[in-house]
């Protein structure tokens, strides 16, 4: 049976299947290694690629390919144990990668980190994110019976993290994101929580496709709990209606046995007989009900008159507590 991609695996193949110029798969590359990558030195040194993701594969091939004209192989694994599925490797060996490596704003000489400049400009900061997400981004499906929320990226290293949220926070109005930066044991974790931010964080990156599903899951999901929370809601005014209709029901009882129905008149006798013939009735039901029958009255006359009733049961009890004594 063929394994069900879930909601990450989407936005991946998604953001991966696009095409893109040079320079942009430049800063996808860079946003990759950052966090997804190893670096071996050597006279010809080492350079290693991997993700679980096959069109991400594709692209980063294509991106040291087309980019650095380098000549990269694409090899896979089997996971086994508890990670089934496949992981593929894009691995290239080749003097230049020091240079390379210094271009996409990684290492010089191979050792040294290098802060983030070019990809924190406007136009080149996209692309870096979809590097960034492509190699250590998750967001959960909103289809799922969870109530909360997530999406996040793993840093590698501390100072990434804090420029990629000073940028991300920088963001205002209809595009915030209020990014949180937690750590994890060697990891440092952007994340968000609110499900429209993750949207706009979807959308920033073009993963349109992603975005609009995440939405209409999204939707759909906060429709249903509004409307379980109507049904609970109704179910617990059902149970009262029921509870106030029993006593109003016990208290005529007791009226009636001492004062003739007759003796009302004729829109109390219509309320009383309506009121014990159905208990599942609430006020404004009670109104209805007699109003439909030719005899108008309103849910603030019938109220009026069942409080009247009240006053003269609870007169008749207290009459029957003295003559008890």
């Amino acid at each position: 049976m063929e394994k069900k991609e879930n909601f990450t695996q989407s936005v991946k193949n998604e953001l991966s299947s696009y095409p893109y110029s040079k320079e942009q798969m430049k800063f996808i590359l860079s946003g990759f290694l950052r966090n997804g990558a190893t670096f071996s030195l050597g006279k010809n040194a080492t350079l290693h690629l991997r993700t679980e993701i096959a069109k991400t594969a594709k692209l980063l091939f294509t991106a040291l390919k087309e980019c650095f004209n380098l000549a990269p192989k694409l090899v896979y694994e089997q996971l086994t144990r508890f990670k089934k599925g496949i992981r593929y490797q894009v691995l290239v060996s080749s003097e230049r990668l020091y240079q390379v490596m210094e271009e996409l704003e990684a290492l010089k000489d191979g050792i040294e980190r290098l802060p983030l400049k070019e990809g924190l400009k406007k136009k080149n900061f996209p692309f870096l994110l979809i590097g960034l997400f492509l190699s250590s981004g998750s967001v959960n499906n909103p289809s799922t019976g969870k109530t909360s929320y997530f999406l996040e990226m793993a840093f590698n290293h501390r100072n990434d993290a804090l420029a990629v949220r000073k940028k991300l926070l920088s963001y205002k109005e209809e595009k915030t994101m209020n990014f949180k930066l937690i750590q994890r044991r060697e990891k440092y974790v952007l994340y968000l929580k609110r499900s429209d931010q993750i949207s706009v964080f979807l959308s920033l990156v073009g993963a349109t496709d992603a975005m609009f599903a995440f939405e209409n899951a999204r939707i759909l999901k906060e429709t249903i709990n509004i409307t379980n929370r109507l049904s609970i809601c109704d179910s617990a005014n059902y149970g009262k209606t029921i509870e106030t209709a029993r006593k109003d029901i016990e208290g005529l009882k007791e009226l009636l046995e001492v004062k003739s129905l007759e003796l009302f008149d004729e829109k109390t006798r219509e309320v009383i007989r309506v009121r014990m013939e159905h208990q599942d009735f609430n006020y404004r039901e009670i109104a209805e009900f007699l109003t439909k029958e030719g005899r108008k009255i309103s849910k603030s006359g019938v109220v009026h008159i069942i409080s009247s009733l009240r006053e003269e049961i609870a007169e008749l009890r207290r009459r029957k507590g003295k003559e008890g004594r």
